[in-house]
């Protein structure tokens, strides 16, 4: 799959563009069935951040490692191919990560770029890599979707910003309220919403925060965080969950590999 002019022009004024219904259902319910096994998963891992009060998993770190789904959806061409569009150079992945808010549950985050985290703690030289969301359920305004602030990335690197470090070592770099206002003066706040087996590609320098979800619906997101091989990162103070020392390109599966 080849994202077309339109798309790459999207992506480049706004920072993010959604490919709707890229995964057939077919696909998505061998992946949920194979989200639903991460989940059910009882075993204690460092890679898995739970809510402070509820105790249920917040974020899902490298899953790919241990299960072999997630470890064919890494190297899928449907999205490494227009990632490579994107940042005009072969990419590997910097970080996997699981967003999973079942109904009436799952906090948010605050407004914040990822590039800033990489940047930050991993050593990230530039802004070169892509947040690439796969929606594992329906997203709709009301089930905590990412906000987002169109065309924020163009803005650079907010280097103003206050580390919010989470017990389990993860770093949100968060953005205050002045700098978000005034950005968004500018481009609004979209709410993206899409259907189960879409794929948003996203800037890693766009604002964007959530919400909780307060609705009667689940909402899941499962981020591949991938990075041009120009573009390693230069730190190696965390766990290879968080940031992969890997910067081998990736070679793609054939595109049947979910359901062959």
């Amino acid at each position: 799959m080849k994202l077309t002019e339109k798309q790459i022009k999207e992506f480049n004024d706004n920072g993010y563009v959604v490919c709707q219904d890229l995964f057939k259902p077919e696909e998505m319910k061998i992946i949920k069935d194979a989200l639903n096994q991460v989940l059910s998963d009882e075993t204690e891992r460092p890679e898995v951040a739970r809510e402070a009060v509820t105790n249920v998993p917040k974020l899902i770190y490298g899953a790919d490692k241990y299960n072999e789904i997630f470890a064919k959806l890494v190297r899928h061409p449907r999205w490494i191919e227009p990632a490579k569009q994107i940042v005009g150079s072969d990419v590997y992945i910097h970080q996997l990560r699981i967003n999973p808010r079942k109904p009436f549950e799952g906090g948010g985050f605050w407004w914040h770029q990822d590039f800033g985290t990489w940047h930050f703690e991993d050593g990230m030289p530039t802004s070169n890599a892509l947040m690439i969301a796969f929606f594992m359920d329906d997203v709709y305004e009301c089930n905590g979707p990412m906000l987002v602030i169109p065309g924020s990335h163009k803005h650079g690197e907010v280097v103003e910003t206050i580390p919010d470090r989470y017990e389990s070592g993860y770093t949100v770099m968060d953005i205050s309220r002045n700098t978000v206002s005034d950005l968004a003066k500018k481009g609004g706040v979209k709410t993206l919403t899409g259907l189960e087996g879409s794929v948003m590609f996203m800037h890693c320098n766009l604002l964007h925060a959530s919400g909780n979800n307060v609705s009667p619906y689940p909402r899941t997101l499962l981020f591949i965080n991938a990075n041009s091989v120009n573009n390693a990162t230069t730190k190696r103070n965390r766990p290879t969950f968080y940031c992969n020392p890997d910067s081998t390109a990736l070679v793609p599966l054939k595109d049947d590999c979910l359901t062959a």
